[in-house]
């Protein structure tokens, strides 16, 4: 099985105000092509429907050594290496119009059920798997476990009609672009080679309050996100390289 190839061109709502992509826009890219390789190969989320089911996002890490400028186009190669009860993990690098690489990325899926929103046995798409996977290793250091934050809170959020997806909760943009909101406007402006991960341990749906807690420590900021409860639900780290 060969890797999917998907061909993109930075468009003006792709990038903020240095007239490169953002880091959730590019993020926003990659998910997309998952999306639609999913969909394409018969396990997508309208597949998944059938069965009351839906693909969430566990964990994903993003490494760029540049952000491309706007009008520049690239190809974005993806591909299923790997899964098992509880996951399968899909792989991304990023080639730009010279044939170089620049990014990678390596995404971990679940599937839930939407009556219970519980996880779902990923042995149930067995066959699907077996018939899309490709022998080719993940392109870096798959997603980190980020740690607990224990900073004091920085910032409150009600969850809004605009944050939730076709999942009905928080969408994975919201949540980058929340904590990119809080750093310095000389982080985004300078950033350049990076390391992003991304784990997501409960879903935050319509109403919810959010708390964020930041901290950094050398070139490194983390962020943590909890619900009312105290319960964590996601955790977000970035490095600076």
């Amino acid at each position: 099985m060969e890797k999917s190839v998907f061909c993109y061109k930075v468009g003006p709502q792709h990038v903020d105000f240095t007239s490169r992509v953002s880091v959730s826009s590019m993020c926003d890219l990659v998910l997309h092509a998952a999306g639609e390789d999913a969909h394409k190969r018969g396990f997508g989320i309208d597949a998944l429907a059938n069965n009351n089911y839906g693909w969430v996002l566990s964990r994903m890490c993003l490494e760029m050594d540049y952000l491309p400028e706007e009008y520049s186009d690239f190809t974005l190669y993806t591909w299923i290496s790997d899964y098992n009860r509880l996951s399968s993990t899909r792989n991304f690098t990023l080639v730009n119009d010279k044939g170089e690489e620049f990014g990678r990325a390596v995404s971990q899926w679940c599937m839930i059920d939407y009556a219970t929103r519980m996880p779902v046995d990923m042995n149930t798409m067995a066959k699907a798997h077996e018939g899309n996977m490709v022998d080719s290793p993940s392109p870096c250091e798959r997603p980190r476990r980020i740690g607990v934050v224990t900073s004091e809170p920085i910032k409150e959020h009600r969850v809004v009609y605009s944050d939730i997806d076709f999942n009905r909760h928080m969408n994975t943009m919201r949540y980058i672009d929340m904590i990119f909101d809080t750093l310095p406007i000389e982080v985004p402006e300078h950033l350049s080679a990076f390391r992003f991960d991304m784990n997501f341990m409960k879903e935050s749906r319509y109403g919810d309050r959010l708390t964020l807690m930041a901290q950094a420590e050398g070139n490194t900021y983390q962020f943590a996100y909890r619900n009312d409860a105290g319960e964590a639900l996601c955790r977000m780290a970035l490095e600076v390289r």
